[in-house]
């Protein structure tokens, strides 16, 4: 059997970012890694299915239209990866880029970039867990759940 070749723990990261639960599964934890992506990417999905979206909001501090929650909302939808960068398509290149069925006038609109956030938010403590538990303080303290619901 030959050994894996180890990554650089940024790759991961970033992978990880991209992939919600990349990282737990990268590293052995297998099933968790796959309920992680589940649980971000089904909160993802209803977020779209009401029709949210990640929003570009206004960055300029001296226009009318800039809003620090607006801006804190955005950053933590990023945290959605490779589904956030998909959903800013058609802010960038237009309407017909729209791969998410999202629509601002929509009476769910709003519901539906909460649970964006709510899924960026989650994605966010995947990757700072992901961080402590395989490369920061608490390396080496992951627990795992046998077959039989003990822990290992």
């Amino acid at each position: 059997m030959r050994a894996r070749k180890q990554r650089s723990k940024w790759f991961v990261l970033v992978v990880s970012w991209l992939i919600p639960g990349y990282g737990y599964y990268y590293h052995g934890l297998r099933w968790k890694g796959l309920f992680v992506f589940g649980a971000i990417e089904l909160t993802f999905l209803i977020g779209s299915l009401l029709r949210g979206s990640v929003l570009l909001p206004e960055f300029r501090v001296t226009h009318e239209g800039f809003n620090v929650v607006a801006l804190l909302t955005f950053f933590t939808q990023l945290f959605n990866g490779l589904a956030a960068l998909l959903s800013l398509l058609p802010e960038f290149l237009g309407r017909a880029f729209a791969i998410f069925p999202y629509d601002e006038s929509y009476c769910w609109a709003d519901l539906g970039s909460f649970y964006l956030l709510v899924a960026g938010g989650l994605n966010y403590f995947v990757l700072t867990s992901t961080y402590d538990h395989f490369y920061g303080k608490k390396r080496g303290d992951v627990v795992q759940i046998g077959a039989s619901g003990d822990c290992l």
